[in-house]
């Protein structure tokens, strides 16, 4: 459990109780823990998440605390670091890196910004070069998706927003990894998400918006296959939105290239998880002013 573990500490500040509280639920086995060689207990953030569903103990409300005596730059982790450990499928020291070092204080936004997406850019860079096979870049970013929904578990989530987010991968691209980043992001901050997974055609995106009538669409795409049929489609998608107010949210390297985004008007394009973030919440100040 050592990669993957939580101090009594963090497990209380995570939990918004007292250290003695955990000590006493650990005590009753109300909630799985093991102890070092020197006596000192550890909790797996797989149990922790459990514990959490279980008996409805929700994270404390002013969000991911630092342990005592540790700063926030002690705890982040190295896009090269995650590199390695994805590189060689570890799920375990995946999952404990991020979420070690967003219980000691770093957001989201910039675990996503700064150390995943530089993670993952490095193996599509590597698998370009042949360095690394398609089997190893698969591996990659299953090992991502595995301990993004591990972190899922501990994220503390903000009160409901009353609003509805969409989010999908563009027709023709498998990637998925941006998607699942981003339903993490949306719904830590109280959106309620539903998450339409890669290659999503825009005939069942133009139903879907019809059906769940989200406040933001987003479509991510790390590569945008025959680009002048997806235009052609685009189009009534585009309609249905602005049929029912909702607002599109462009992302990912697929949308990096200027005349290509003009191809595709939407409200925003954003070039960073950072930044959707900030046009997610400036939605949610509107609805609360009109």
């Amino acid at each position: 459990m050592a990669g993957n573990a939580l101090t009594t500490q963090e497990v209380a500040r995570l939990l918004s109780v007292s250290e003695a509280t955990i000590k006493r639920w650990a005590d009753s086995g109300d909630i799985q823990s093991e102890k070092t060689v020197g006596g000192h207990r550890r909790f797996g953030l797989a149990d922790v998440a459990r514990f959490q569903r279980e008996r409805g103990v929700a994270p404390t409300q002013q969000g991911p605390a630092r342990a005592a005596g540790k700063t926030k730059s002690q705890e982040r982790i190295s896009p090269a670091l995650l590199f390695k450990h994805l590189s060689e499928g570890d799920e375990k020291e995946t999952a404990a890196a991020l979420i070690s070092a967003y219980l000691h204080g770093q957001s989201l936004a910039s675990l996503f910004d700064r150390v995943v997406t530089p993670a993952m850019h490095r193996v599509g860079e590597l698998w370009y070069r042949g360095e690394l096979t398609i089997a190893d870049e698969h591996l990659a970013t299953q090992t991502a998706i595995a301990s993004v929904h591990k972190l899922r578990g501990v994220i503390h989530v903000s009160p409901p927003t009353e609003t509805r987010a969409l989010v999908c991968g563009i027709e023709g691209d498998l990637h998925e990894l941006s998607i699942h980043l981003l339903h993490s992001l949306l719904e830590a901050d109280g959106w309620d998400v539903i998450n339409l997974g890669p290659n999503t055609p825009f005939f069942a995106l133009g139903e879907a918006l019809t059906k769940h009538r989200p406040e933001l669409l987003c479509i991510s795409a790390k590569l945008i296959p025959d680009p002048d049929r997806l235009v052609r489609d685009y189009v009534e998608v585009r309609k249905a939105a602005t049929k029912l107010h909702s607002a599109i949210a462009l992302g990912g390297d697929g949308f990096a290239d200027p005349v290509l985004r003009e191809r595709f008007p939407s409200e925003f394009c954003a070039e960073s998880f950072e930044q959707l973030l900030g046009f997610a919440r400036s939605l949610i100040a509107k609805k609360r002013r009109d």
